[in-house]
């Protein structure tokens, strides 16, 4: 999935692959932004000098997080 498509899934429906955003921070003197996701089980946290850059590598750490799952299921069969 290219990143516009992630973008767009999330601000459609604000959860990311049954991912939501449980905190938003910015911190002015570093020029960082905080964000994390969470599923219910699972927390992810990343940083970025702008909200999308931040969201953008949550996106790829949920997508990590998903193949991970998937790859250990295939494993059990």
């Amino acid at each position: 999935m290219t990143t516009a498509k992630e973008f767009r899934s999330y601000y459609q429906t604000d959860r990311y692959k049954g991912f939501y955003q449980i905190k938003k921070s910015t911190y002015p003197l570093s020029r960082m932004t905080l964000l994390a996701f969470s599923n219910g089980k699972k927390n992810i946290y990343a940083t970025g000098v702008y909200a999308e850059e931040a969201m953008a590598k949550i996106f790829s750490a949920i997508d990590q997080y998903h193949l991970k799952k998937k790859a250990k299921r295939l494993a059990m069969v």
